[in-house]
């Protein structure tokens, strides 16, 4: 029996791979953020068609990190009650490592853990990982200041910063900036996203950086 706290607006669609594989004594709580106003039909289906106890908490609100405060707060709630021991944040934001942290040296048999998705995935190599550390600190300090500047009213989560730097970093084609985007915020908003972005990639790869 589990307890899944989607981080949507974080992980969108792709968070939810394995929840047909969830059962009626599991139970998964979506957050979607206010600046979500579609969700993708293959995405609903799976909702529909899973046996576990969905739940879903659209924010009324939107200002920085409250979604995140949100699932941080129901997954206390949640673990003070005492009734569920198995916990899982579905998000790609490595800021839930402090929650997760804080309930494991307070609260004993309880297991919380941090996932990209409800199925659990094979952990990322070492070597992988410094790859993208790496392409992500190549990018040079200016052109991360032009693109905080120039999206900083789109309510995006520290995450997902990194992820578009390494597609900075990684794409060397419009169209491929276009593909990444879209993957990670979804079509509407990683059209939006990339039509703010795209004349600054372009002058990041006429300059060689």
């Amino acid at each position: 029996m589990g307890t899944y706290l989607i981080d949507y607006e974080n992980v969108h669609k792709n968070g939810l791979s394995g929840i047909k594989n969830l059962t009626e004594s599991d139970t998964v709580i979506i957050f979607v953020g206010n600046m979500i106003n579609d969700v993708p039909v293959e995405a609903v289906m799976a909702i529909i068609n899973s046996l576990a106890q969905v739940r879903i908490k659209k924010m009324k609100k939107t200002a920085d990190n409250y979604l995140d405060f949100q699932l941080a707060t129901c997954l206390g709630s949640l673990v003070a009650g005492g009734e569920d021991k198995e916990f899982y944040i579905i998000s790609n934001d490595r800021d839930f490592e402090a929650v997760i942290d804080y309930w494991r040296y307070n609260k004993a048999g309880v297991s919380i853990e941090r996932r990209n998705t409800i199925s659990p995935q094979p952990p990322e190599t070492a070597s992988a990982a410094t790859a993208v550390a790496a392409n992500s600190a190549k990018l040079d300090n200016a052109t991360k200041k032009t693109i905080r500047g120039l999206v900083k009213d789109e309510k995006i989560s520290p995450g997902h910063y990194n992820s578009i730097y390494n597609l900075f970093m990684n794409e060397s084609e419009l169209k491929s900036l276009h593909n990444g985007l879209v993957r990670l915020f979804e079509q509407k908003r990683g059209k939006h996203l990339y039509d703010l972005l795209k004349d600054v990639f372009e002058q990041h790869k006429t300059n060689g950086q």
